[in-house]
């Protein structure tokens, strides 16, 4: 949906991500980059209303009062519910090669994952660098704010994916598998209507190996099929989180 144009006077058109703590009194000071970016690219003037959210949940509309490069500020003039995916998604992501996982991060989050958990698998080939994990957060952050969402997703640092299992119990465990031919996603997710966590994973290019599986249902994963056709690994995530949101949230 595309925004309206600037304004005053309550015409509310950009969103900025501030630190947890900093909308709990009636004044707000963007940190030093999104004040750069309100100044120097979009140009905000002071009368003018923007949306500031700290990535947990809290959101308010301000009403600018001092811009310069430095500092942007403001006044919370409304108090808001932000929006908030309905059910807790976990994407667990076998490590892709190239820059497949920032479109995964960026598209995931528009379409409401939670928590991204790159894994290494026997299978993946990639070993990302620590840059490119903040790199990953930046984008994630940034994708919340364009999506209107109030709450930007945890990115984890990779890690084997025999490490992750224990934190997993209590969530309902997706694992989407080419060798599973009759399952489907919907009738798992039709059995456990009242699910509200669900963690799907997903394998990198090679796909999950049988004992990779095996494990995983040792640890209570459901192998399920996404369907007739195979899915790249940068396609399967966002096709079983959009599944899960509407299977659990709007079907009903």
């Amino acid at each position: 949906m595309a925004r309206p144009p600037g304004g005053r006077g309550g015409t509310v058109t950009h969103r900025f991500l501030v630190p947890p703590g900093v909308l709990q009194g009636e004044r707000v000071v963007l940190p030093p980059a999104e004040s750069r970016h309100a100044a120097k690219v979009l140009r905000l003037r002071p009368g003018q209303h923007v949306v500031v959210f700290d990535g947990r949940g809290e959101e308010a509309e301000v009403e600018l009062t001092a811009v310069s490069p430095r500092a942007v500020a403001g006044r919370v003039v409304a108090r808001q519910g932000g929006v908030r995916p309905p059910v807790v998604i976990t994407l667990v992501q076998g490590v892709p090669k190239g820059s497949k996982m920032d479109a995964i991060v960026r598209m995931g989050t528009e379409v409401g994952v939670a928590r991204f958990v790159p894994v290494l698998t026997q299978r993946a080939v990639a070993r990302p660098a620590a840059a490119r994990v903040e790199r990953w957060r930046r984008i994630a952050a940034a994708a919340a704010k364009q999506s209107g969402r109030s709450t930007v997703p945890r990115v984890d640092a990779p890690r084997p994916l025999e490490e992750l299992w224990p934190e997993l119990a209590g969530s309902l465990i997706l694992l989407p598998w080419e060798g599973e031919r009759s399952r489907s996603l919907g009738a798992v997710l039709r059995e456990h209507a009242g699910a509200s966590a669900v963690t799907i994973c997903i394998g990198p290019e090679g796909g999950w190996t049988e004992m990779e599986v095996r494990t995983a249902v040792t640890h209570g994963a459901h192998p399920v099929t996404l369907g007739p056709l195979v899915m790249r690994t940068e396609t399967a995530g966002l096709v079983a989180a959009a599944m899960v949101l509407y299977e659990l949230t709007m079907r009903a």
